[in-house]
């Protein structure tokens, strides 16, 4: 109720002003040193780990595709070629900055507050997935990463479950850091089909990982919510009280030539009720 009625009465840029200043504080105590882009050496020739998704145009989603792809190469033109040294934590934001109209980002869809809107910078959140899976493959230590809030798409969802991250600028972050002993460097790719991430390194990789997602804990029908065409850029879809959500485990073993292992439980992923869902018969997980 307390943050409703903060969202409702406080204008949003100074809500947004009020979280970053907070995080400023919070990485000044926690004395990171963050990545930052120092171009691609010649030297980083082994691929440690790759992982790519296909882009999904949903129903009622078309118009907005071109704007999608859009946001999408300039969030990966911002983390391209970024160089990850031991012990430094890889921060998207840090990196690519405030999504404005100024810097060419457009129109598309996010989640905001559990509803699909419309909004500047929308629609990045299939990069951010494919930057954490890489991190995942790649034995990165996660330091922050969110799921999202509702499963909005059900069975025709772009990430696989339990392995999705959702970024906004200001209030969500994807992070990890490097716990290598030796550098690593991410690059990033869009086309029109595709998002495709990857490490690489001066030296092959001296690990395996096996990443198990345990079985998603609900009883709902599928769920779908679309972008009324006739709603302006911002504008919230509201129509029901939403289907109850799901939630899921992930966890990761870590496997090391010299035989050590690493197990972690990396949490649940939980998402809720879908605000304007439409039940549509059994769902095919």
């Amino acid at each position: 109720m307390l943050h409703r009625t903060i969202r409702r009465w406080v204008p949003f840029e100074l809500r947004l002003g009020v979280a970053r200043a907070k995080r400023e504080v919070r990485d000044r105590r926690s004395h990171a040193t963050f990545s930052r882009k120092r171009g691609a050496p010649a030297t980083f020739r082994f691929e440690i780990c790759s992982y790519e998704r296909r882009f999904i145009d949903y129903p009622g989603q078309e118009h907005l595709g071109p704007a999608k792809r859009r946001n999408q190469a300039l969030l990966a033109a911002a983390i391209h070629e970024t160089l990850i040294a031991p012990g430094e934590t890889f921060s998207i934001w840090k990196l690519a900055g405030r999504p404005t109209v100024a810097r060419g980002y457009a129109a598309a869809a996010a989640l905001k507050n559990r509803q699909l809107i419309s909004e500047t910078g929308g629609a990045v959140c299939l990069l951010s997935t494919v930057v954490y899976n890489v991190a995942l493959l790649g034995a990165m230590e996660i330091v922050e990463r969110r799921a999202h809030s509702v499963d909005s798409y059900g069975p025709r969802r772009y990430f696989e479950l339990g392995r999705d991250a959702a970024i906004e600028f200001g209030y969500l972050d994807l992070r990890f850091r490097n716990p290598h002993a030796y550098p690593v460097l991410l690059t990033a790719e869009v086309t029109d089909e595709k998002v495709t991430v990857g490490l690489h390194s001066e030296r092959e990789r001296n690990f395996e990982v096996e990443l198990k997602v345990g079985e998603p804990v609900c009883g709902a029908p599928p769920m779908k919510v679309v972008i009324d065409p006739s709603l302006a850029p911002g504008e919230e879809r509201v129509i029901d009280p939403g289907l109850p959500g799901l939630t899921v485990r992930t966890w990761r073993l870590t496997t090391y030539a010299d035989g050590r292992t690493l197990d972690e439980d990396l949490g649940p992923s939980v998402h809720h009720a879908v605000p304007g869902a439409v039940a549509r018969g059994p769902r095919d997980w």
